[in-house]
């Protein structure tokens, strides 16, 4: 990959599939957060959201930040994952950039969001990453 994220607070988004019924919205089935960062994560609280900041990945699209709000209702945890139901990606601009696959997955950095620091970071760097591990580069 083209990026660093150190693995310990690596968070991984999956989905089983991805619709765009409305605009501005991408809704996932079978949504998901895996990765080595969970093991620090007490619990994921259901009826929230975070906001995801694709701005470096996405600059060829939008000109200014893409920042789009990731939120969910239940949870269900267990020791490999953590699932999100009625999950849905919202931006203006989710509609008019590439479209997300059903084999896509985002790469969370959650490093800035450690209990002390939590607060001076609103965001979550994320990563557009594709079928095969590789960064989307939509530069090229």
């Amino acid at each position: 990959m083209k990026f660093r994220i150190s693995e310990r607070f690596r968070l991984e988004l999956h989905w089983d599939t991805v619709k765009y019924e409305t605009e501005g919205e991408a809704l996932f089935t079978g949504c998901r957060f895996i990765g080595p960062v969970l093991k620090e994560v007490s619990q994921v609280l259901p009826n929230d959201s975070m906001a995801l900041d694709f701005a470096n990945q996405y600059i060829v699209f939008v000109r200014h930040f893409y920042i789009a709000k990731l939120s969910w209702g239940e949870v269900r945890h267990n020791p490999e994952a953590i699932y999100l139901y009625n999950a849905i990606l919202k931006n203006k601009y989710v509609n008019s950039v590439p479209k997300l696959y059903s084999d896509d997955h985002i790469v969370i950095d959650t490093s800035g969001h450690e209990n002390e620091k939590h607060q001076y970071n609103l965001v979550y760097p994320s990563y557009l990453i594709r079928y095969d591990g590789e960064l989307y580069n939509f530069k090229e």
